[in-house]
Parts: C-alpha cells; structure tokens; sequence
C-alpha cells in the first residue's frame, strides 16, 4: 500500500495515516526513546563499501534498498534540495529499491516503478514523528557480525555517473551516540567517553562550518563521510554508556580564539603525542597540537637511533597511560625479499598519490617513473624523527638509488606488512600482549625503530620493526585519556592535557 497525495496540513496528514489498517505482520517496532533535538544537525555521506580504495568504489550504491522502521517513510524529489514534491510514501517495514537508470533516479515499491528528480529526499510523513523513524539499508554492512545498518534523522539520495551517492541528514546528538562508541569502546571510563564526545562534537562542528575549498565533502552535499576519512560513524550499535556521555557533554565544543580547534585523535600513543606539524608537514601549526608526554614519571625524550630502538624494545608497560592497548608495543619481521616486494609497489604508489612528499635524492629515474626499478634493498635510513619517538622521513636506499619518503600516512603505508603486496606467505605482526595479527594493512604506527640482520658478506637479511601507538599520534590518545580517567581526571582535565590552551565553549541552542 502506498501513500500517494499527502500534501495537507499536519493534521489531514494524521488522520489519512490513522485511517490505514496495517496487516499484523508490520507491527510497529518499539521506538527507544528520544532525547531533546541539539539545534544542529550534520550530513554525512555514507559508505557503499568501507574497504574499497577509492572515492566511487567506497560511497556510490550502485543500488540502494531501504527499509522504513517504526514510521511510514515519505519519498519527495525534484530538480534541486529546494525543490521538492511527493513522489509516494512507503509503510514500516516495506523495502524501497532504488537504481539509476538513462541518468534518473528510479524507485520501486510493491512492484510500482516511479521515475524521480535528481534530488530525492527520504523522511518521515508525519513531522511529529520524525525523531521516530529509522532507515534500514540492507544495500551494505556495518560491525561484527556483519549487519544492515540503520539511520535516523533523513536521507538524501543523488546521482553519480551511474549509482547513487546517500546523504545522512541526522541531529548532532543522535549522530555522535553513534560515533562514540564506533571510535571507543564503550567500557572506556565516563570522563574518557565525555571527553571522547566532545572532540568528536568539535571535530564535526568544525567541518559542518569550513568552506568548501577546505572541505571536499561541501561539493557533494555533505559535511563529513562516515569512515576514518573523518570520524566513524554508525559502525558500532549505540550503547547506555557512550549515549551517556553524549548527554553529559551536550553542546560543548572546544576552541580556541573564538574558533573550534582541529581536535585530532587517535587510539594508543607509544608514550608520546605528536606536534602536528611535524607529522604532518603540509598543515598549518596550532599551538594546541603540540606533543605531550603520555608518562609518570617517564620521560620520553629520543634524541637516536640506538634510544629509539631501546625505547620500543622495552615492552615494560608500567608507568605509561598508554599501556592498557594491545598496541601500546608491536614488531614485525620481514625479509628483505618481502621488503622488496612491497616496496617495488608501494614506493610508486606513494609518488603517484603524494609526489611532493617522495624524492630522489641520488638515482637515475624517480619511482613516479614507468621505468622505475627498484633494485636490492640496502637499507631503511629514518632521516628525521619527533623527540616521543615518530618517524617524519624515511630514506630508501637501494642498489638504483635513493627515495625520500615524507609524512606518517607515507611511511606507514610504505611499509606494509601483508602477503597482498609481498605475494608470499603470511606477515605477522605481534602485539604486546601476544597477540599476532596475520597482514595487517599498515604499519599501526609511525613510531617505530629497525633493528637489521646481515649476513657475513654484510648485505641485508631481514628487519624487524619494532614500535609502539596506533594512529597518527595527533591530539587525543584515546587509551590514554581512559587511563586518565581511571586516575581520577574529569573530561575537562583530559581535554586540557591533550589540547592545552583551549577552552570549553558551549553550542548548547546554535543553530548552523
């Protein structure tokens, strides 16, 4: 059954939803309770597949089904966000397909086509009841097991080329119940989550108002994606304690000068945060991004090679915020035909995607080139390094040259220790509790020391990475504001150790 001409008052509308009798086998789901509407709401473009490499294979459907729950759906369209109509509207419980088609947007109910405009939104029909409704979309996965995820607030569905590319339109509070616990575990202490809630807030907020020449997503009618492009969200179902802390902090952001900072975090530092602009060199710096020693009494102070790999040798977890994670300390071996391997792919791709944080110190042709080899490995030189132990430039050397490779993401991505790129048997990456992790995707971090073996004539055997922290160290550790908690602090003292200088300023009421 479809509702088909609900262009009336609230209340005609009311009434014709009243006056439906729905079959026993759509029984109303028993909507949880809702809490009070932020005054500002966020967009987030979703995710088709979350491992796919690029922009089009991670965010275009190339067919969309979505499932009303608890209220009927209403499906308006037209030439823009501004101007829209009804199309149709679908009861609880009954699937919606979507596709494009000639370079429309076409929908399907209970086997009725209908064609629409280039701009589609989905809601609720009654207004009172939009804080109620959720969308299914069992067009994709999210969590373990893996599940159909579901949406509150609206949905907003556009072409791109060929498949649809959907927008979350959902209130702030409702969206950060589902980022919190998809960036934290819900077990992590009070303080930690609050804390956790309000750099996630700041974090969104600061995107939801940066022009779109800083914000990419702007172009495509959104604020923010819902992956580790910015923060994750919905990839973890809601929880008491994380919706909690979510309430706890309502409205607060942090700032600085009058302005949200770039609240950065991370989950495990190796006993030391990072200054952001020497992790990452082509961004501005900010005097709350400044690295702090995650310790007591510790000092962490690496001024060489030979300290560094002392430092990441010692598994000894004691006395550092950090040393709850299971990656608080890791290694990982590789042999120098493995290394080869991954590099003669890695080291290309890096030129290609960052070419201005590759060079070719000594070699005849650059690894951008289609001539490129890249030769025997010698060594791994590190030509720069963060006093808390960060690798800032990673020097190649080969018997065809030289490589230079800049930033955290480069290096970590340089290095990866997964059979997928050395084409042989499984990479194990041991974690400080003894877990081993077969292939992991990257290096977890760019803190990390190389201790070589050669043979008698001298040349290179193997390397084996040692290192600690997950993340690119920036900002927050998220361990170690768990820890923090555990000691005593409030989400306010967490905050102010990881983003020093910033104040707390409340949103509580704004609007966009």
């Amino acid at each position: 059954m479809q509702l088909t001409a609900l262009l009336g008052s609230a209340a005609a509308v009311l009434a014709i939803v009243a006056a439906l009798v729905v079959p026993a086998r759509h029984t109303k789901t028993q909507a949880a309770p809702v809490s009070p509407p932020s005054g500002q709401t966020i967009r987030v473009m979703l995710s088709a597949k979350l491992s796919a490499a690029d922009f089009e294979g991670q965010h275009v459907f190339p067919a969309l089904e979505v499932v009303p729950l608890n209220e009927p759906m209403s499906v308006k369209s037209g030439p823009d966000a501004k101007n829209l109509t009804l199309a149709f509207s679908a009861l609880p419980q009954r699937p919606v397909k979507f596709v494009v088609q000639d370079g429309a947007i076409r929908a399907n109910l209970d086997g009725k086509s209908y064609t629409l405009g280039p701009s589609v939104l989905l809601g609720a029909v009654v207004p009172e009841t939009a804080a109620q409704i959720r969308f299914r979309i069992p067009s994709t996965t999210r969590g373990s097991p893996p599940t159909p995820p579901e949406y509150p607030g609206k949905l907003w569905l556009s072409v791109l080329n060929t498949g649809l590319l959907v927008t979350n339109e959902v209130d702030m509070q409702e969206y950060l119940k589902r980022v919190v616990p998809s960036e934290v575990p819900a077990f992590f202490h009070p303080e930690a989550l609050a804390a956790q809630a309000v750099a996630a807030r700041t974090y969104a907020y600061s995107r939801m108002i940066a022009p779109p020449e800083r914000n990419m997503w702007k172009a495509y009618g959104a604020d923010v994606d819902d992956s580790v492009n910015e923060q994750v969200y919905n990839a973890t179902a809601t929880s008491p304690t994380t919706d909690a802390a979510v309430e706890a902090s309502r409205g607060q952001i942090l700032t600085y000068e009058g302005q949200p900072i770039q609240a950065y975090f991370f989950s495990t530092s190796p006993g030391s945060t990072a200054t952001a602009e020497e992790v990452w060199p082509d961004r501005e710096a900010q005097p709350y991004l400044k690295a702090q020693v995650q310790a007591y009494p510790i000092p962490v102070a690496i001024a060489d090679e030979a300290t560094a790999l002392d430092f990441f040798k010692n598994w000894n977890r004691e006395g550092y915020y950090d040393g709850d994670s299971s990656l608080f300390r890791w290694k990982v071996s590789m042999s120098r035909e493995e290394l080869e391997a991954v590099l003669a792919k890695t080291l290309p791709l890096t030129a290609k995607t960052s070419p201005e944080f590759v060079a070719t110190p000594q070699g005849a042709v650059g690894p951008d080139s289609p001539d490129f080899k890249l030769g025997t490995l010698q060594k791994l030189a590190v030509k720069g390094r963060t006093s808390g132990g960060f690798i800032t430039e990673l020097e190649v050397q080969t018997t065809t040259g030289r490589y230079a490779v800049r930033r955290e993401s480069n290096i970590r991505n340089l290095i990866r220790p997964n059979k997928a790129f050395s084409g042989g048997p499984d990479i194990i990456l041991e974690r400080i509790r003894g877990d081993k992790n077969p292939n992991f995707p990257a290096l977890p971090s760019a803190a990390f020391a190389m201790e070589e073996e050669r043979d008698g004539n001298g040349a290179l055997q193997k390397i084996t990475f040692w290192g600690g922290g997950y993340g690119h160290g920036v900002g927050m550790s998220q361990f170690g504001a768990d820890k923090l908690g555990k000691m005593g602090k409030g989400f306010k003292e967490i905050l102010e150790h990881f983003y020093p200088g910033s104040s707390l300023t409340s949103l509580t009421n704004a609007s966009r």
